[in-house]
């Protein structure tokens, strides 16, 4: 567990590492921008350098919002979603299926004597990105790649920096939490409508 202080600090930090993280961002995309107006006239192996620059900056931002929520996520756990004690507490949890052996990337994965928490962040939250998670925690596919967590009850969690209304409340009818920025920190945007 960390201190209270620690994990405002650690909050802190990130909100300034997404803050240098915007900018930089924005600097990049204007010179891709600018970029795409000269492809025209270009090969098409700058084409693809194009094409790759553009993945590059979307995996980073992704990175980067993972690495903001993950730590709010541990206090959201202790703090709101009735845990009890925390067994186990790991973002990016790269997992095997036992029986077809397709690799999966959790985004985070927390376990309490009572409850597990999946986690799934995307930077930028979208319908579709929403129903695919929403379609895998009713599948019952998460035990499969977590079978010593059977028997445990399953809390969703989708989050982002920001959750447009639209999206909250279909999570809150799907029984997932929503976690975003809230005034100061990440918060659970629906505790009280999903429940603990």
């Amino acid at each position: 567990m960390f201190p209270e202080t620690d994990i405002e600090e650690r909050v802190d930090r990130l909100e300034v590492a997404l803050e240098q993280f915007i900018t930089e961002g924005r600097a990049q995309m204007r010179e891709v921008n600018a970029g795409l107006l000269r492809l025209e006239r270009n090969s098409e192996r700058d084409r693809r350098e194009h094409n790759k620059r553009w993945g590059e900056l979307a995996n980073k931002m992704g990175t980067v919002v993972e690495d903001i929520v993950a730590p709010s996520l541990r206090r959201i756990v202790l703090d709101n979603l009735g845990f009890g004690e925390v067994e186990f507490f790991a973002p990016r949890v790269e997992k095997r299926h036992p029986v077809t052996g397709q690799a999966r990337e959790f985004d985070v994965v927390a376990a309490g004597a009572k409850a597990v928490l999946l986690n799934e962040t995307k930077s930028t939250p979208t319908l579709d990105r929403v129903e695919a998670f929403v379609e895998f925690v009713k599948s019952g596919q998460f035990f499969e790649y977590f079978p010593e967590y059977r028997g445990r009850v399953l809390k969703p969690v989708f989050s982002s920096l920001s959750i447009p209304e639209s999206l909250v409340a279909y999570l809150t009818r799907q029984g997932v939490y929503a976690v975003a920025m809230g005034d100061e920190v990440m918060q659970v945007l629906n505790l009280k409508e999903v429940g603990e």
